[in-house]
C-alpha cells in the first residue's frame, strides 16, 4: 500500500486555513472538502476538522486540530516521510 495522507476540511472552518499553511511544503497531502465528499469522512470516522489521516502499511494514524498537525509536521519535516516499512513506499 502506498502511503496517503489527507487533510479533511470544511469551508467554514476557522482552523482548517492554518492547518493547509502548515501542510503547504509537505509532499503529497490531499486536501478533502469533508462536506462534499461525506462518505470519505465516514469511513475514517472524521468528527471534527481539521483532520489529518495519514495512511500506511502498518496503520492509519489520525492528527486532530491544529497541535496533533502541527506535531505531525515537526515529528516529519515537509517529507511524507514513506510508509516506514520494507514495501519501498
Amino acid at each position: 500500500m502506498k502511503m496517503r495522507i489527507m487533510l479533511f476540511t470544511t469551508p467554514t472552518c476557522q482552523y482548517c486555513g492554518p492547518a493547509k499553511e502548515l501542510l503547504a511544503d509537505t509532499e503529497g497531502v490531499e486536501i478533502i472538502n469533508a462536506m462534499e465528499n461525506q462518505e470519505l469522512a465516514g469511513m475514517y470516522g472524521i468528527r471534527s476538522v481539521p483532520c489529518l489521516i495519514v495512511e500506511k502499511c502498518s496503520g492509519t494514524k489520525t492528527f486532530i486540530g491544529l497541535d496533533q498537525i502541527a506535531q505531525f509536521v515537526d515529528e516529519n519535516g515537509h517529507s511524507s516521510g514513506g510508509c516506514g516499512c520494507s514495501c519501498g513506499h
